[in-house]
């Protein structure tokens, strides 16, 4: 039994039917691109909510009946379950079905499903830069993953026609899928996604250390730091998981970070104009960077992995 060719498919199952898992079903049964979309999750009041708001068509408890006949295998779970998972449902999938997830961290969830796998089946590691400060059934939305960039983690283990399945599904949901290792993956991601969550909240917690000091904050409007802040929203118990599955990274970025911000202090500390106006300058050039990087994805004909690699690291 050979993998399918693409969309449209038979069946899908999305193990896990909050923010992303609700919002995929969303969009894939919105674009009618696939005939059932079978939800399954451990809380079935959850999983009637995602019926009613159509993201599944019907439901179970049991993921070995969701994966029984699929495709596709969504997998929309928090990275910590993701890598508990493996050992114990990766022989389980049918042969000739494709496991996808779409965890925010790529190489210890690739190692643990891709290593337990049955013979005939495939796991591809995934992860759409998509999200929301809200989470849960209720904020999942149909254009959740429009024009996002879907990053893709095959390893030489994975069969071309199983990549070109998950390259599919972005494409189904209007994505923009873009190949790269699932190593570089977590290391651009902690520059990317991950430091920017721990900069807004120590920002934000800064700012509330004694009710006094987050008053004279909001008193004077606040535009900045409403906007640097907006992410502090996000739950820290989705982060905690996040950040430790990808500790390495992310503690590297945390080191620059924390050098750029000591090159600012010193300059600041010394009265040096000069310094601040390099430190400055160097965020600026990275800022131009970012913003002619963006453009250039959003107005690419060219595969996303050529603009990608066209710009080097981070």
């Amino acid at each position: 039994m050979g993998f399918a060719a693409g969309f449209p498919l038979g069946r899908v199952a999305i193990w896990g039917v909050g923010l992303m898992g609700g919002s995929l079903g969303m969009a894939l049964r919105s674009a009618g691109v696939v005939r059932e979309v079978v939800g399954v999750d451990r809380d079935p009041e959850v999983l009637a909510e995602a019926c009613r708001r159509g993201a599944v068509d019907r439901w179970t408890l049991d993921p070995a009946e969701a994966m029984a006949g699929a495709d596709l295998v969504v997998l929309a779970l928090p990275v910590a379950a993701l890598g508990e998972l493996g050992p114990r449902w990766a022989p389980r999938v049918p042969p000739g079905c494709v496991v996808t997830d779409l965890g925010s961290t790529k190489a210890a969830v690739v190692a643990a499903w891709e290593s337990h796998l049955a013979p005939g089946a495939a796991f591809v590691g995934s992860h759409p830069m998509a999200g929301s400060e809200r989470a849960g059934i209720a904020a999942a939305r149909p254009d959740l993953f429009r024009g996002a960039v879907w990053v893709i983690t095959p390893t030489e283990r994975t069969p071309p026609a199983a990549v070109a399945l998950v390259r599919a599904l972005a494409g189904a949901v209007f994505a923009r899928p873009v190949l790269m290792d699932p190593r570089e993956h977590d290391r651009r991601v902690a520059y990317v996604s991950h430091l920017p969550q721990l900069v807004a909240t120590a920002l934000a917690a800064a700012a509330g250390m004694g009710e006094e000091a987050l008053g004279r904050v909001l008193a004077l409007g606040a535009g900045g730091f409403r906007d640097t802040t907006r992410l502090a929203l996000s739950p820290g118990s989705l982060w905690q998981e996040i950040l430790l599955s990808n500790r390495e990274p992310v503690l590297e970025a945390l080191a620059a970070f924390r050098r750029a911000l000591d090159g600012l202090e010193a300059a600041v500390r010394a009265g040096d104009p000069e310094g601040i106006a390099r430190w400055f300058a160097r965020g600026r050039a990275a800022r131009e960077r970012f913003e002619e990087v963006r453009r250039r994805l959003e107005e690419a004909r060219e595969p996303l992995d050529e603009v990608i690699a066209s710009h080097g690291d981070p």
